[in-house]
This record gives C-alpha cells, sequence and structure tokens, in this order.
C-alpha cells in the first residue's frame, strides 16, 4: 500500500517548442486498485487523473481529449464496461488517436482482450500486474502520444496558414474559390442573395515608390484592419493578391454591398494612415460590386467578373469611388 501515498506527480514545464504532456486516465471502479495504478505511475513522475466508471471516463475524455495522453482502462466496470467505452473512444475523431491499455483480471486471449485489440486498443496487461511493467508500457504510448499530438498540430498549422496571407491575416486566394462554393450553396438553400466586393488600393505602387516597401507593408495592414472594423461575423474577407482584396457578403443584396463598401470608405476617412516620415493620409480605394440574386438563382457564376469589371468601370471613372454592376 506504500504507492498509494505516492504523490500524483506534476511535471516540470515542457522546453520551448516541445508539446507538453498530458494526464493518463486511470480508469477502475475498485478504489484501492484505481489508486495503486495511481500511485506506481505517480513514482514515475508521471501526472494522473481518475475515473471509476466508463461513464465518467468518457466525460472526462471528451469534454479535454488533447489532455490525455494515455487509458489505463479496466475491462469489468459496472454498467458501461471497457470494451463499450473503448468503442466508443475509438469510434469519435477527437478521441479515437488516445492510446488505451486494457487492463484485464482474466488469462491471457480471453475474449475481452481479443475485441479490445480488435476494436484499437494499444496494449493490454492482466492483473496483478507489475509496476515496473505498467509504467514502462505508458512512458512508451505517452512518448508516442506527444510525437503524434506535435505532427497534428504542425498539421493544423501548415493548413492554416495555407489558407491565410501571412501579412494581413486575412483569408487568401487559394481559400476563395471553396468558400465562393460554400457561400453560393447556403444561398440556394436559404433563398439568400450574396455579394462580392473586388477591392484595389489607389497608388499603392506610388506608396511603396515614395515611403519604401515596409510602409508599403503597413497600409496593406492598415486597410486589412479596417476592413474588419465594417464586416460583420458571417462575412469572408481575402487578400485577393497585391493591393487586390475581396469581401464575401452573406445574406446581402446588390445595395447592401454598396452600403459595405461606402462604409468601409467612411472608416478609411475618419483613420488616415500615418507613415513613418510622420505624414498621414487616407487609404482609398476602388470598388465593383456584384451580387448573386433571385434573378440569378443565387449562383456564383459569372459573379466574380461582375464584381471585376465593375472594379475597372471604378478605376476608369477616376477610383476613389464604388461602382455597382
Amino acid at each position: 500500500m506504500t504507492m498509494c501515498a505516492a504523490p500524483i506527480a506534476t511535471e516540470p514545464n515542457s522546453e520551448s517548442g516541445i508539446v507538453p504532456s498530458g494526464s493518463v486516465l486511470v480508469v477502475d471502479d475498485d478504489d484501492e486498485t484505481r489508486l495503486l495504478v495511481m500511485g506506481a505511475l505517480a513514482m514515475g513522475q508521471v501526472r494522473c487523473t481518475e475515473a471509476s466508471s466508463g461513464e465518467e471516463a468518457i466525460d472526462r475524455v471528451t469534454a479535454h481529449p488533447e489532455g490525455i495522453d494515455v487509458i489505463v482502462l479496466d475491462v469489468v466496470l459496472p454498467g458501461m464496461d471497457g470494451v463499450e467505452v473503448l468503442r466508443r473512444l475509438k469510434r469519435s475523431p477527437t478521441t479515437a488517436h488516445i492510446p488505451v491499455i486494457m487492463v484485464t483480471g482474466t488469462a491471457t486471449g480471453d475474449r475481452d482482450v481479443v475485441n479490445g485489440v480488435d476494436l484499437g486498443a494499444s496494449d493490454y496487461l492482466a492483473k496483478p500486474c507489475s509496476p515496473s511493467v505498467l509504467l514502462a508500457k505508458v512512458r512508451s504510448l505517452r512518448t508516442r502520444a506527444r510525437e503524434a499530438r506535435a505532427l497534428r498540430q504542425q498539421l493544423d498549422f501548415a493548413s492554416l496558414h495555407a489558407l491565410t496571407d501571412p501579412l494581413t491575416g486575412l483569408n487568401n486566394r487559394r481559400d476563395f474559390a471553396a468558400r465562393l462554393r460554400e457561400c453560393s450553396a447556403y444561398a440556394v438553400r436559404h433563398e439568400q442573395p450574396f455579394a462580392v466586393v473586388m477591392l484595389d488600393l489607389d497608388g499603392f505602387k506610388s506608396a511603396n515608390d515614395d515611403h519604401g516597401h515596409e510602409d508599403g507593408d503597413r497600409v496593406l495592414v492598415h486597410f486589412a484592419e479596417a476592413i474588419r472594423a465594417v464586416l460583420r461575423a458571417d462575412d469572408v474577407a481575402f487578400r485577393y493578391g497585391g493591393d487586390e482584396f475581396v469581401l464575401m457578403l452573406r445574406a446581402c443584396d446588390a445595395t447592401r454591398a454598396v452600403e459595405v463598401a461606402t462604409r468601409l470608405r467612411e472608416r478609411l476617412c475618419a483613420v488616415p494612415f500615418v507613415f513613418s516620415d510622420g505624414r498621414a493620409a487616407p487609404v482609398s480605394f476602388s470598388a465593383g460590386t456584384a451580387a448573386a440574386e433571385e434573378t440569378e438563382g443565387f449562383s456564383a457564376e459569372g459573379l466574380v467578373t461582375r464584381a471585376d469589371t465593375a472594379l475597372y468601370r471604378a478605376k476608369a471613372r477616376g477610383r476613389d469611388r464604388v461602382e455597382r454592376w
């Protein structure tokens, strides 16, 4: 019983760039057995949490799946047994990646062990289990769990930045086509119009030439911040390329699209950009708007071309203006 008195370990902070370890969840309805297992892990400096039933285990894991590295799961539990717990965990995309060690009080090769392995258990132990063997298995699985979590985070980061402009933080052109299809499908399903606003900064090349690329980048960031200030949560903004931007406005008709672009112009006039030499000037743009309305069947076909045509008309008519298709 000495192991029961061992303190539950808290691990030191991980080094910078290393994915921190989560906890090991120990699931057993027998208090003494559960504390013995936790004590053995704690003596190996492994942080633990516990559950005394299958239902409690499911609740703990689903509440914070990234916080659990390994589950030590008894097969025999009241109500929902360990095999059913494992089945539910492996069925959910948010918890399927967590390695599970099944603990059984019966002989190796018993039906529950076979079922557990078939369902995706990473390992199994027979009671009574050696504390050193348990610790070795848990440590090995935790290392793999950390590596897998780091890989998932890297993939998530890469996926996010593949669709995000690194300078402005807006969505990029690569994401535009998919979002346009989604917005059109939503419009058709709900019979609501949506609009696209094409934006092009006026005189941006001259600003770059006169003040340098650093100030030019700051102008783009300033413009992106103004866009965020006037858009609703359902709207999406894109840096389309260079000094070209696009707004995608859900549940928005042609009149409303012009109003949004006008509000952006007013915002930029009210908050002028300050160059590094101290000179302040409002940022202006030319814009073209087009809407997919009921007469077009709420379809996105040709929408970007129409907005682009309106944009070029705004440029031809003197810039710093909004033209509607």
